[in-house]
């Protein structure tokens, strides 16, 4: 009996003087929470991010279906879309522009069974090969990790900021180079959108894009337009001077009596922009054109140029985006 009592005023002995958190019946521990794992992820990106952010791209050509954080999507389009040797302020407002571009699209496509689950399929060209760390390695070479760690930065700084008109996403176009101005969107596409309106892009001269020739056989010409009534001599082919919008870019030209607009003509012969004056010869049709792309939204070149200069990556946005706000 005395064994036994002795047992017990041991027992109460150590129950008073062991911290309590032993004495918690033990709790079966919870299973890992699961990441997606992404080649661009440091740890610094994955406490920034939520993983169930994600961007859903179709692959047309291929038929297949893509998920990419949004992080990692908008590094690869960076990587894509502008040369990783632009300076920083360039390269955030390329994250800004693209983010909001596919945002706004991303918005637009809901509910669009043709996307198979997607969020959309209108991607840079290169998709979907250098959207991959071996995509990237095969474009940059040696230069790869610092290239990839300069854009993720980039990325990691301005992730989730949009240019926003009226509280929305806008449809945040951007192009290479163009001829000095921006051109407006009612002129390219027929929507005159608030935000994309011409503005001034000086430096724009200086990009190894601002200036090409394109030379077309008069057979080639006229098998690009084989509706319209061509006389056998090719120099009366063009008549008149063509219309110009205030900007500068081709709206129409007179082909063969009949008013072909500069975005067919840039199309039927891959003309880098509807920028351009033509001029025949014995070697055919030669034109000379000015800038690389649409001319809508942003200069990527007037971005580098601007950032060269010291401004900002939301100055270079405010410029070339009319009237947004950044949020």
């Amino acid at each position: 009996m005395k064994t036994y009592t002795l047992l017990s005023l041991l027992c109460y002995f150590l129950l008073s003087v062991l911290p309590l958190p032993l004495l918690k019946t033990p709790v079966a521990a919870k299973p890992p929470e699961e990441k997606i794992e992404t080649s661009t992820s440091t740890e610094k990106a994955e406490e920034k991010e939520p993983v169930s952010e994600m961007f859903k791209v179709l692959d047309t050509g291929g038929n297949a279906l893509y998920s990419f954080t949004q992080r990692d999507f908008l590094i690869y389009t960076v990587a894509a879309e502008m040369p990783a040797s632009y300076p920083t302020e360039a390269l955030k407002a390329q994250a800004v522009a693209s983010y909001t571009y596919f945002t706004y699209e991303k918005q637009k496509n809901t509910g669009n069974s043709a996307l198979q689950g997607a969020d959309f399929s209108s991607v840079p060209n290169s998709f979907p090969t250098t959207y991959s760390p071996e995509g990237l390695k095969k474009l940059w070479g040696e230069q790869y990790d610092t290239y990839l760690q300069k854009i993720a930065a980039a990325v990691d700084t301005v992730l989730g900021e949009r240019l926003l008109y009226n509280n929305q996403p806008i449809f945040a176009a951007y192009h290479s180079c163009n001829w000095g101005r921006t051109e407006s969107s009612a002129v390219v596409w027929g929507t005159d959108f608030p935000y994309l309106q011409s503005v001034a892009s000086g430096g724009d001269s200086l990009s190894p894009r601002a200036t090409a020739s394109v030379t077309v056989p008069d057979n080639q010409f006229a098998a690009a337009f084989p509706k319209l009534s061509l006389a056998d001599n090719a120099d009366t082919w063009i008549a008149g001077t063509p219309t110009l919008s205030p900007a500068g870019s081709v709206v129409s030209l007179s082909i063969g009596g009949t008013a072909v607009s500069g975005k067919a003509i840039r199309e039927a012969f891959s003309l880098p922009s509807t920028c351009f004056t033509v001029s025949h010869t014995k070697d055919g049709f030669v034109f000379s054109v000015k800038g690389y792309g649409h001319g809508v939204g942003m200069s990527q070149f007037g971005a580098k140029v601007m950032a060269e200069q010291g401004l900002s990556y939301k100055e270079i946005l405010h410029h070339y985006y009319t009237g947004v706000t950044l949020a």
